[in-house]
């Protein structure tokens, strides 16, 4: 025997080590981000798609509601809630956005979401009343733009790794370009079509089933044909040279989930390493099955992770290290990064286990079950039982609560300064739409400095958007509007680009996925009641001014809340380690007394 075929041999016997076998199937496997390439095409349609949905949901406000509080003759608080529900659901629907995503993918998702939310519109054209409005402009409009807004920021994670924080700051910029270039071309459109609300919706269903066309764009990510068949050699060589084992693998022995799911999908398939007849393409096909699950957006734990992944390590321990060792470790992470995505951001896959720990089966697959999974995994209800995330929700759900005000109804203030153009007030909100874009890119620099904290930033921005709300009811001139654009747009800028790195911070990448559920659903509810709120306190004072005070109050209370949240997650941090310290010890205890009990037994 030469020392090549020895070489062979030793590499074949130390690849029977069932976790080695899973990390090189999971190598071979996973389809790394290109990080370039058409992703830059994936990045151009995620762009338009968020041009289109923010750019309709921040600017036909200031429009539609006046038109239906005059048409129906209903309150301000009836209109808003329109609106309302139109936000709402785009927040609402992002679990399951994101569960379709998973099973579907995103391209399906999207295309689907231009096409209900264009139905949407076309269905509010002959609403009898504003009850049917609240039904087909808020919730399935809102629905569809969630299921746009959703599959477009999850695909640049498949699509990029190192270059996401780039690939996503270009992306959410559709978000403030669309907002600048709506804001000023809506107006135009409700003179053309002589103020009628009917035939702008006409207007607003043809932009947003414009994003039919950039939603075809977003082609997905598949393992090549050569990767299958190398996961099926590798399944192939394990079987033959394995130690004789029971039928089912033991999870209490080994952590293998993708390899123990290719077992049982190949099993039968092949026998003492010859192939029976035909089985050569149903062994590919099922491994070909389990590759396109582990491929699948929420078997990434990173999936809703906005900045580089060279940084995650960094920036998930950033609640137990000071500054300059952030700094240092990134500094090292740059220094010696991989050119692959690394694997310990992949999620594992939920298999049926007995209560003796082995792997029964694989319950055959179904539409509805995959989905049902995926929002399970979304849900996450033990983050609930977390002081620190509970805080950081209800900061969110205050922080939308005040959002979309200013965009609806700074116009009202401005309507005190005599000789405005229509053009001039709708200029307040372009600007806000381009300041926006501005402080994005500020956000994904910060997002790749885990030497800087997101969550201070956070806290910062949102105070000063907050105090800057509450003083709009004294301005005088037209320049102090263009004043407060400013802190308004870094405060509602470093909310949604930072988001997922604080996420990250305090929660850790195993459970963002189920955080962002979560959330989501929290700023879902402060997205429905904060309009509404601001348009009853109109309705009850006569002016806008009580409600820039408090919507203005709760943005700035919401960033003020989370100053002593990093303090609160070390607490509860070292409090559920004491509480394991203390469990094991008990565990101990119960050990000793059981085989002291068994000895006096047999004695």
């Amino acid at each position: 025997m030469t020392d090549g075929d020895k070489h062979v041999d030793e590499k074949k016997v130390a690849s029977q080590d069932p976790e080695t076998v899973e990390k090189e199937l999971e190598e071979v496997g996973f389809v790394a981000p290109p990080d370039g390439g058409y992703g830059w095409a994936i990045v151009a349609s995620s762009f338009l798609l968020n041009m289109i949905v923010d750019g309709v949901i921040f600017t036909v406000g200031k429009i539609l509601q006046p038109a239906w509080v005059l048409g129906f003759g209903i309150s301000e608080a009836s209109a808003a809630m329109t609106m309302s529900i139109l936000s709402g659901f785009y927040f609402f629907v992002g679990p399951f956005a994101s569960a379709l995503c998973n099973v579907f993918g995103c391209r399906q998702v999207a295309l689907s979401g231009s096409i209900i939310a264009a139905v949407g519109f076309l269905l509010s054209i002959p609403a009898p009343n504003i009850y049917a409005l609240y039904l087909t402009f808020g919730l399935i409009a809102g629905a569809g733009f969630g299921m746009m807004y959703l599959p477009a920021i999850v695909i640049i994670s498949q699509y990029f790794a190192k270059k996401r924080s780039l690939a996503t700051g270009i992306a959410v910029c559709g978000s403030g370009i669309g907002t600048t270039v709506f804001a000023m071309l809506n107006d135009v459109v409700w003179e053309f079509v002589k103020k009628d609300w009917q035939q702008f919706l006409i207007y607003t269903a043809t932009v947003t089933i414009s994003g039919f066309a950039a939603a075809l764009l977003l082609r997905p990510l598949r393992a090549s044909q050569s990767q299958i068949e190398k996961v099926a050699e590798i399944v192939e060589n394990y079987e033959e040279h394995k130690e004789k084992v029971p039928e089912s693998p033991s999870l209490s022995k080994h952590n293998t989930p993708f390899l123990s799911s290719l077992e049982l999908h190949t099993a039968g398939k092949h026998a003492n390493g010859v192939h029976r007849n035909g089985s050569v393409k149903s062994i590919i096909e099922a491994v070909a099955r389990d590759v396109e699950e582990l491929n699948r957006p929420l078997a990434r734990m990173d999936i809703f992770y906005t900045g580089s992944t060279t940084n995650i390590a960094a920036r998930s321990r950033t609640g137990t290290m000071n500054r300059e060792e952030a700094a240092e470790h990134l500094k090292h992470l740059r220094d010696s990064v991989r050119e692959d995505t690394p694997l310990q951001y992949l999620s594992k896959h939920e298999l049926n286990v007995a209560d003796d720990g082995t792997l029964q089966h694989v319950e055959e697959k179904s539409v509805m079950r995959d989905i049902g999974q995926a929002l399970k995994n979304l849900l996450d209800r033990q983050l609930l039982g977390s002081p620190s995330f509970l805080l950081l929700a209800l900061s969110g759900t205050l922080t939308l609560c005040c959002f979309y005000v200013p965009f609806i109804y700074l116009g009202n203030h401005l309507d005190k300064i005599e000789g405005l153009t229509t053009a001039e007030k709708s200029f307040t909100v372009s600007l806000i739409g381009v300041l926006n874009i501005i402080a994005r890119i500020g956000c994904g620099y910060i997002a790749d400095r885990p030497e800087v904290s997101a969550l201070v930033v956070n806290n910062i921005a949102l105070i000063c958007a907050g105090l800057a709300t509450m003083t709009v009811p004294f301005y005088t001139a037209y320049w102090h509007f263009l004043v407060f654009c400013i802190p308004f747009s870094i405060g509602v800028a470093c909310f949604a680009a930072l988001r997922s790195v604080i996420v990250l911070e305090l929660i850790g990448l195993e459970k963002m996925s189920n955080a962002f559920g979560i959330l989501l659903t929290f700023m879902g509810v402060g997205a429905v009641i904060g309009s509404p709120m601001a348009a009853a306190m109109k309705d009850y004072t006569g002016n806008f001014d009580t409600s820039f005070y408090v919507m203005g109050a709760l943005m700035t209370i919401s960033g003020a809340m989370c100053i002593p949240l990093g303090a609160l997650r070390k607490w509860e941090m070292n409090r559920v380690s004491k509480s394991d310290a203390k469990a094991e010890v008990e565990l101990q205890k119960l050990t000793e007394e059981s085989q002291l009990i068994q000895k006096e037994v047999k004695a």
